[in-house]
């Protein structure tokens, strides 16, 4: 996945960062009591640098960010 590629994450219920690559996707998949509320745009390199075992969601399953390199 491209560095500079704009993913869109949000936060489970137990603080885990969950990413998808459209704003639509983040939206419907929001949880309104994770610590975390709302959604944050950010490239796929400050996650993977930050945040490798975050879950980024492609082709209808789960990585880990860093599995994606």
């Amino acid at each position: 996945m491209d560095p500079d590629a704009i993913l869109y994450l949000i936060w489970d219920r137990l603080g885990r960062i969950i990413a998808f690559p459209t704003r639509d996707q983040a939206e419907a998949c929001l949880i309104e009591d994770s610590p975390h509320p709302g959604l944050e745009e950010k490239p796929f390199g400050f996650l993977l640098e930050n945040h490798p075992k975050a879950l980024v969601h492609m082709y209808h399953q789960y990585y880990w960010a860093e599995e994606l390199v």
